[in-house]
């Protein structure tokens, strides 16, 4: 299985999850990244280049390519692999020049299957959040007063893929003790 977006927050999510699955894991990362990615279950990393792609995957998970621009990640499965992104536009065949490959759309807590919504599959990950089975990366903190700097950040991180943190940021609205005394009096 291909995992392309391997470092952001649905990929840091994603891997841990496949890997107790006991698929194989090819994650795109920098060398800087691998290590990280490796640690959350990835057994393969491989670079950005379409050269790097692998060829006859079962499934690639796209979380980061535009749907206009899946062409090359439907040359890397198999006949009658499976192609799901969480990006728009919706991929169609003819924009990803491709038959004989299934594509997906997945958005939102909906996991679609075919033609059938699948809800199990997210009650079993949110169980597994609540027992603490699964944990969010955090790339980076911002304290509240940082927040205009974690948006851009943020942005920056998306567009310039290159030298951005691993996993999502986290604003944080309450840092100490006395901040969440203050705030607890003024909710009362």
């Amino acid at each position: 299985m291909l995992v392309v977006g391997a470092t952001g927050g649905v990929g840091t999510a994603l891997i841990p999850l496949l890997a107790a699955a006991r698929a194989h894991v090819i994650a795109t990362a920098t060398d800087g990244d691998a290590e990280v990615l490796r640690a959350l279950g990835a057994d393969e990393t491989i670079g950005y280049r379409a050269s790097d792609d692998p060829a006859d995957v079962d499934v690639v998970v796209n979380a980061v390519l535009p749907g206009d621009r899946l062409s090359v990640l439907a040359r890397a499965l198999r006949p009658g692999g499976r192609l799901l992104t969480v990006t728009h536009p919706v991929p169609t065949t003819e924009m990803v020049g491709r038959d004989g490959i299934e594509l997906h759309f997945v958005i939102g807590l909906d996991v679609v299957l075919g033609d059938m919504r699948d809800m199990r599959g997210m009650r079993d990950i949110g169980e597994a959040a609540e027992r603490g089975e699964l944990r969010a990366t955090i790339g980076r903190r911002y304290r509240l007063d940082e927040g205009p700097r974690a948006c851009v950040d943020f942005c920056l991180s998306v567009w310039l893929v290159a030298g951005r943190d691993i996993g999502r940021p986290v604003l944080s609205l309450i840092r100490n003790a006395a901040t969440r005394r203050v705030a607890a009096r003024q909710l009362s």
